[in-house]
């Protein structure tokens, strides 16, 4: 049992702003396979919602991609699109490695001690804010969520099959 749902949507980047006088647009990537951000994308992450886009890239321009918006022909018209953009969960490559997996897939997980396997709570969501990324952890007593480092020093086995986490020294981060 994976914590992947396939009708749920990803968000793989998003518009930033308009680029230029030909309505080119320029994206910020939140994938390593920019390939993604080919062709139709959503720009809701509700599965219900069939509103989309057709953008075609172009090529890199520091951290962003350029690219053009089928229909938007202008500068004024690409100051508009400012959206976010989606994918299915299922449109995502498989993994055939054993011990890689999506980020997006944690999130859901059951966290657990690496001592005795107790249940310390879930994976409530996976930020990061610069210095690497973060585990929140939504603790099964119902107390104030916490970070734990996405590190081999905390994070001792991953099982998506079985829907948990291992972890340990996570009482250096409950508060």
């Amino acid at each position: 049992m994976t914590s992947s749902d396939p009708t749920k949507r990803i968000c793989i980047g998003k518009i930033a702003s308009a680029h230029g006088v030909k309505g080119l647009v320029k994206i910020v990537p939140y994938c390593e396979d920019t390939s993604l951000l080919e062709g139709k994308l959503y720009t809701s992450d509700n599965p219900e919602d069939q509103s989309s886009i057709v953008i075609s890239l172009k090529n890199p321009l520091g951290k962003y991609i350029l690219a053009s918006i089928e229909n938007i022909k202008t500068p004024e018209e690409a100051q508009k699109a400012k959206y976010s953009l989606y994918i299915p969960r299922e449109a995502f490559p498989e993994i055939n490695d054993e011990g890689e997996f999506y980020i997006e897939d944690l999130i859901g997980l059951k966290a657990k001690t690496h001592d005795h396997g107790d249940l310390l709570g879930h994976i409530k969501a996976i930020d990061n804010f610069g210095a690497g990324d973060l585990l929140e952890i939504a603790p099964a007593d119902g107390s104030a969520p916490y970070y734990v480092p996405f590190h081999d020093d905390y994070v001792t086995d991953i099982d998506l099959e079985s829907g948990y986490i291992i972890l340990k020294n996570t009482e250096l981060f409950r508060m």
